[in-house]
């Protein structure tokens, strides 16, 4: 129509692209599903004006290889921007189709980050074709394995956090909308109690049951979460026993561990240690893990970002509040190797990672305005900040 003005943002289209690629069932083990949409976020993508496109295969810990997405554009400005995000879910192989319930958009991975990704799409094109003068180039980094702790993708993000000097993520909003000022540490830990097996009705005595240390663990978690509030231990996945007249030999427990304070690491290392040793001989314990996320506290530079998110949602109509979460992401893992970030554009919903798992539909043209909004003031202002 002549004289139509151009909408930037339209919820039909991004809506679309959400349905379409939370159809592709991406669990973060789910290799085939993980590959089909690696390709269509490739083709769908392709509306950015990049210099660069790439799939790059990563040596997958489970085996085999993982998709990761990678496109560039202006990689010899003075300012470059790390925008990053993920496509994998909790959610496995099983195909559910999403559902529109009013305002809502219900599906697996519509919040966590499908919806994100629409939005990273469609405020970073809306940049590129509507500003002229350019000072800051961009890189979009996409992995397959943000649910696993980006245990593949670790040594990638390692290398594009040298070449950058700020970042982005893509992460849902908080479910008021507030932008996240810091966040908790993350780890995972697995533990094995080891007892003795032994006929539960004729020789009860000459067994060992392995669930007896597990429960002082589980026992002694909450003790340390009481005293402690800096961290929080959640015994999550239990597993023991082979029948019920069986005394059990063994017993798993999987266990995530949250952090406030880099200190904290060590803090809960040695007190998983002093309890192995407590038990020690009767029942042999072993533990493995790691911490994968460390914690993001607020530095002066992360709170210089968002001020310029704040002033940005102003000019978007949207008041942002900051709130501190306990939830860790790539943003984490950026933070601690250098690269200042705002982890949580994305869009509002709620109930991630669970069957209601909602996207408010609205936020998808609202998010990508604001986006929009940070990346022209920052291309106003941050060759001024001088960094690289």
């Amino acid at each position: 129509m002549s004289g139509a003005v151009h909408n930037p943002f339209p919820l039909s289209e991004m809506l679309a692209a959400v349905e379409s690629w939370s159809a592709i069932p991406s669990g973060s083990a789910y290799t085939n599903g993980l590959e089909r949409l690696a390709k269509k976020l490739q083709q769908d993508f392709q509306r950015l004006p990049a210099e660069s496109s790439e799939c790059r295969w990563l040596r997958a810990t489970h085996g085999g290889t993982r998709p990761l997405l990678l496109f560039r554009q202006r990689t010899t400005a003075p300012c470059r921007l790390l925008l990053f995000g993920h496509f994998d879910t909790v959610y496995g192989s099983e195909v559910r189709p999403t559902i529109r319930s009013g305002n809502r958009l219900i599906g697996p991975g519509v919040l966590d980050m499908k919806s994100g990704l629409a939005i990273l799409l469609w405020g970073l094109a809306a940049f590129e074709h509507s500003r002229k003068e350019k000072r800051i180039g961009w890189t979009v980094a996409l992995n397959c394995d943000e649910e696993l702790g980006s245990p593949d993708s670790r040594e990638v993000f390692q290398e594009l956090a040298a070449q950058h000097g700020y970042g982005f993520g893509f992460e849902p909003a908080l479910p008021n909308g507030a932008i996240a000022s810091a966040r908790r540490g993350s780890g995972n830990f697995r533990f094995t109690f080891r007892g003795k097996a032994a006929h539960s009705g004729r020789n009860p005595q000459a067994g060992k049951n392995a669930l007896l240390p597990l429960a002082r663990f589980i026992l002694r978690t909450a003790t340390l979460n009481r005293d402690c509030p800096d961290v929080f231990i959640n015994p999550a996945v239990v597993n023991a026993g082979s029948a019920v007249n069986v005394v059990p030999d063994q017993a798993v427990c999987d266990v995530n561990v949250r952090t406030s304070k880099p200190e904290n690491e060590d803090w809960i290392k040695n007190q998983f240690t002093d309890f192995v040793r407590s038990e020690a001989p009767d029942f042999p314990i072993e533990f493995s893990g790691r911490f994968g996320a460390p914690p993001k506290p607020e530095t002066p530079e992360s709170r210089r970002l968002l001020e310029v998110v704040q002033l940005a949602g102003t000019r978007a109509n949207l008041k942002l509040e900051a709130e501190p979460t306990g939830g860790s992401c790539d943003g984490n893992r950026l933070a601690a190797l250098g690269v200042p970030n705002i982890d949580n554009l994305g869009a509002r919903g709620n109930y991630l990672h669970s069957p209601e798992e909602y996207l408010e539909i609205d936020s998808l043209p609202e998010r990508a305005r604001l986006l929009w909004e940070v990346l022209n003031e920052l291309n106003h202002r941050l060759e001024s900040w001088g960094q690289a």
